[in-house]
């Protein structure tokens, strides 16, 4: 049976939600996928490119938002995802240590343009405030600020597993203080009420 990209990922993710992502080798991901090691560099040439493998590509749990993104249609609807995703990725970061400081250790430009999951997940929070008349210089701004929040967050925690009360606490109050600005911010922008109640002007930026 051949091992795809899909498989891959998904035992590396085991063993990092198990052993961090300082304990990844690729020992064990041949182990969990019941290979011999070599036979997995022919799929993946060294640890460095699975590691760049898994930060591309270790959001496939996040298909469902993913597509909610594509039906959005208001400001507030964009702002509740974003909310509600924010504190998935928290703890699925929380739960796969040392994964969010490989996600921002990778993150450069060209990860909007990548087909693997991270990529697919950016462009449609992206893509859903463009349709509601963002520039996509301001578009991406704002995801940065999301996603930024949310990592920092994840690294500010002073032990793994469940958060403190204060933690959850500070982490829920500073992500309602982000989105509280942005959605007015937005509404200002796409010329519309937070509520959705009149229809988004069209982008002319470019």
């Amino acid at each position: 049976m051949g091992i795809s990209v899909a498989d891959v990922v998904a035992q590396a993710l085991e063993v990092v939600a198990e052993r961090g992502v300082a304990g990844l080798t690729m020992a064990a991901v041949a182990e969990r996928l019941g290979v011999r090691t070599p036979t997995l560099y022919h799929h993946v040439r060294d640890k460095a490119a699975l590691l760049r493998l898994l930060a591309r590509d270790a959001f496939t749990s996040f298909a469902a938002d993913q597509a909610a993104y594509e039906d959005v249609t208001s400001v507030e609807a964009w702002i509740e995802l974003t909310r509600s995703g924010s504190l998935r990725l928290r703890d699925f970061y929380a739960a796969h240590p040392g994964l969010a400081g490989l996600v921002q250790a990778t993150a450069g430009q060209d990860r909007y343009q990548d087909d693997l999951s991270r990529g697919r997940l950016a462009r449609s929070q992206i893509e859903a405030l463009a349709r509601l008349g963002v520039s996509a210089g301001e578009a991406k701004e704002v995801f940065e600020a999301c996603a930024r929040w949310t990592l920092a967050a994840v690294a500010a925690r002073t032990a793994p597993g469940d958060p403190a009360p204060d933690e959850e606490r500070l982490f829920l109050r500073g992500l309602d203080w982000l989105l509280s600005g942005l959605r007015a911010d937005l509404a200002r922008v796409v010329g519309r009420s937070a509520d959705g109640s009149s229809r988004a002007q069209p982008n002319t930026e470019g």
